[in-house]
């Protein structure tokens, strides 16, 4: 019942990352999103199909598809109101409005209204000619801020960004709405940490002092290459922090020396593992509401990390999903301190609904993905390829979610 951005065969995955970029050892995990108990991000059973980390609910309808305007881009301006002396005449400076689109008709009143202004950025609604007054010249209304840019892929990475977001990801999208994007955008512009400590050995002083700012480098990789592009708000980076540790009951002392501030949660699953509060969870809580999460929505968790010494039964680096990530912890403190690393953000990529490509038979991107394991040619951080299947996911969400 894990969660999900599914590879091989449903549509919600967990992804199995082998021990290094080269690895042929599968990603995924089967049965992913499945299941009536949301909590656990999934041990890994014999035969590679992950255990308990699904959220009881299983598809959350896709949002109205929006048409016309982007839902952030800048209204036009208005061409403002007169003022209120002389006699009659309406506004006579046009307002200006956004950077395209129609303009909206002349204001009412007086002898003439204002010109019309001009409209929104994408199609979006005009703007307001001069109201009517008792006299007095309008003042210009302010304009919008710019055209988004939709531009389309390369022709060297467009047919697999299009293969791919009608393989699996366009499904996951639709039917989940727990992904990064999602939450960053509910967020607007953060993502909360839940760890989840089943390692035997205590915290590093390290991984304590600097856990959100190194998943804060990474996952910058991927906003920061989705960039301004369609009016994205925060391409020039999210910011991360940590609201919560989990770890088994009686072995708090593991996590001595952490910020006392942050709550510490000794709940555990049904395979006995340390587990993050379901109701603090946006896993389990799409629509971000926290009323019954010790602390409400300042304790809420969009992202699970999940450190064991070993991924029970499994073999494999990493796995990843909607709901996080889990590893070796001796494979994520080797790294801490690396600029990108490519096995996060290979899972991070599943947070965003990206699929692995095991089995994949259609076009290739050149210069590889992240998700496409041994394609990168040692490249850490998102290739091409990666930058523009995360904006066509980000258009495609743009227009689902109305945002």
């Amino acid at each position: 019942m894990q969660g999900v951005a599914r590879a091989c065969s449903m549509i919600l995955s967990l992804a199995w990352l082998g021990c290094s970029a080269a690895s042929s050892t599968p990603d995924d995990v089967g049965d992913a999103g499945r299941g009536n108990s949301p909590g656990s991000g999934g041990t890994v059973s014999v035969g590679g199909n992950a255990a308990s980390a699904g959220s009881g609910t299983t598809t959350g309808g896709s949002a109205t598809t929006a048409l016309g305007g982007n839902a952030n881009a800048a209204a036009a301006g208005s061409a403002g109101t007169a003022s209120a002396s002389g006699n009659g005449s309406g506004g006579t400076s046009a307002g200006t409005g956004g950077t395209s689109g129609a303009g909206g008709s002349a204001g009412s009143g007086g002898k003439s209204g204002g010109s019309a202004g001009t409209g929104g950025k994408n199609g979006g609604s005009a703007g307001a000619g001069g109201s009517s007054a008792n006299g007095g010249s309008a003042n210009a209304g302010s304009g919008g801020t710019g055209a988004c840019d939709w531009s389309a892929p390369p022709a060297n990475v467009s047919a697999w960004v299009n293969e791919s977001w009608s393989s699996e990801l366009g499904t996951n999208i639709k039917n989940r709405k727990a992904w990064n994007l999602d939450n960053v955008m509910l967020n607007k512009g953060s993502m909360n940490l839940c760890v989840r400590w089943g390692a035997t050995s205590a915290v590093p002083a390290t991984v304590r002092m600097n856990l959100a700012s190194t998943i804060q480098r990474w996952f910058n990789d991927w906003f920061k290459a989705l960039g301004n592009y369609g009016c994205f708000p925060y391409g020039n980076g999210i910011t991360v922090k940590v609201t919560g540790w989990a770890v088994k009951p009686g072995q708090q002392a593991l996590l001595t020396g952490i910020d006392s501030s942050i709550p510490v949660y000794t709940e555990t699953d049904d395979q006995g593992e340390p587990k993050c509060p379901d109701a603090c969870s946006s896993f389990v809580h799409w629509d971000h509401k926290f009323t019954s999460c010790p602390g409400g929505d300042a304790n809420h968790s969009d992202y699970w990390l999940w450190f064991d010494d070993a991924i029970p039964e499994s073999g494999a680096a990493a796995v990843g999903g909607d709901w996080g990530l889990r590893m070796p912890v001796s494979t994520f403190v080797d790294h801490f301190n690396d600029t990108s690393f490519l096995i996060c953000e290979h899972e991070m990529g599943h947070g965003f609904g990206f699929q692995d490509y095991y089995s994949w038979t259609g076009s290739t991107p050149s210069g590889g993905s992240l998700m496409i394991v041994g394609s990168t040619g040692g490249k850490q951080s998102p290739t091409v390829g990666d930058t523009w299947l995360i904006r066509r996911t980000w258009k495609e969400m743009v227009a689902l979610r109305g945002w």
